[in-house]
């Protein structure tokens, strides 16, 4: 999935000469607009966490989202979770529709609550999608665009790994970069996640039970 996803991207980007036009803006000085979180050895990416909530904090029209969701594995991993869902949440109240393609459909009942409550919620506002997994096949990245059409507009991507945290394997967002300002880059990236909806093994889930039939629990 994550394969068609980025293959998607770059050649997305390579066919419109995005990509010629990304290593030029580096090279012209631009690299104030990019930021880069790594996190410290055997540690969350905690930096990376409260930078992400900061930009959907800021988020007036649209987010487009990608990703597994959350462990909740030790008490850092469960403080993440809840300040991501908060700032989710109040994204939604504020009219922000989001577009969250979960790329892993074994998750831990907690996220699946979390899902199930913003489509009660923010029916109108909260789309989901849910791609059914290829067994033994695991996303190494996320993506997410934050209004895309506007002028200030936000790209992150982050590479995901296995890490052994109190005394647990939990899988983490590692290596993030953000993007900012580049409506070119920005509406290429999500137009490329967008068509993932016409992959065969993506569902748009419209209700609580649908989700519930569809998710497994760890």
């Amino acid at each position: 999935m994550l394969t068609e996803l980025l293959l998607g991207i770059a050649a997305g980007l390579i066919t419109s000469g995005l990509l010629t036009q990304f290593i030029r803006f580096r090279r012209m000085g631009g690299l104030q607009k990019i930021r880069v979180f790594e996190p410290k050895e055997g540690q969350f990416n905690t930096a990376f966490y409260a930078y992400f909530v900061e930009q959907l904090g800021r988020a007036t029209e649209e987010i487009v989202i990608t990703g597994e969701g959350f462990t909740y594995r030790g008490s850092e991993g469960q403080r993440l979770a809840d300040l991501y869902h908060s700032a989710t949440r109040d994204a939604l109240a504020r009219g922000v529709h989001v577009i969250r393609f979960q790329t892993f459909n074994n998750i831990h009942p907690r996220w699946r609550e979390r899902l199930r409550e913003l489509l009660i919620q923010y029916p109108g506002h909260f789309h989901l999608y849910l791609v059914n997994h290829v067994e033994g096949m695991r996303d190494l990245a996320s993506v997410c665009v934050i209004d895309a059409a506007r002028r200030d507009n936000v790209m992150e991507m982050s590479l995901s790994t296995d890490r052994d945290l109190e005394d647990c394997s939990v899988r983490l967002a590692d290596t993030a970069i953000f993007i900012h300002g580049r409506k070119d880059l920005a509406a290429a990236l999500r137009s490329n996640v967008m068509s993932m909806k016409r992959f065969g093994n993506v569902v748009l889930v419209t209700s609580a039970d649908q989700l519930a039939a569809s998710i497994e629990e760890v």
